[in-house]
């Protein structure tokens, strides 16, 4: 059944611990750059689905964009990302987070979009990485739900829920590979500080971001 609203929760917290993230770094290590932020440090694919987690019927090609009241660093955007690979979605452990994600929120796979954002951040000593640009935002959704794949010399990327932008979180963590957090994003506001690498190497962050 889709969720009642108002959903009966703010967030919820989880280590998956029979994720393998490493299963997905062949797939994050060819990302494209984001051509619609400054800089260097984000690569990004996007696609969008319906169906049970085990049968994801991937949607037509279409952009992605949002109000400028939600977003106010590209929203009125219409920001086109290359999809998801294929082979990445065939994944068992990919279908896996999908079927987290539904757990969760409790939405109704078959008629309900679920958007994923495949995301890696990265972190030079000549350029430090901003997971979230836009700063303390919401997303423009009723679920957004955050998969940690791996994070890779770098320190910080500590994310943050609040329930109102100038006030301190309720919630702070540095979320680690195979940790996941599904926000109400009709609740609360999210956003994930900067990082930079540790040492002369680049610093890395892989994430799934599954909106619905």
């Amino acid at each position: 059944m889709p969720p009642i609203w108002p959903a009966d929760f703010d967030y919820k917290f989880q280590r998956i611990s029979n994720i393998h993230p490493w299963v997905f770094e062949p797939f994050f290590a060819d990302l494209p750059f984001d051509p619609y932020i400054q800089g260097k440090f984000r690569r990004r694919r996007f696609s969008r689905f319906r169906g049970p987690p085990e049968n994801l019927t991937r949607l037509a090609h279409k952009y992605f964009e949002q109000s400028t009241a939600i977003n106010k660093l590209a929203g009125g955007i219409k920001r086109d990302f290359p999809e998801l690979d294929d082979q990445l979605v065939r994944l068992p452990e990919f279908q896996m987070l999908a079927s987290r994600f539904v757990d969760f929120s409790k939405i109704e796979p078959e008629t309900t979009e679920i958007g994923v954002h495949q995301i890696r951040i990265v972190a030079s000593p000549g350029e430090a990485g901003e997971p979230a640009p836009e700063g303390i935002h919401r997303d423009g959704f009723d679920f957004v739900g955050i998969f940690c794949i791996s994070r890779q010399n770098l320190r910080g990327a500590e994310t943050h829920l609040h329930e109102d932008p100038d006030q301190p979180p309720i919630f702070a963590k540095e979320l680690h590979p195979g940790e996941f957090v599904l926000v109400n994003d009709r609740r609360l506001y999210h956003f994930t500080t900067g990082m930079e690498p540790v040492g002369a190497a680049e610093g890395t962050r892989d994430v799934f971001v599954m909106t619905a």
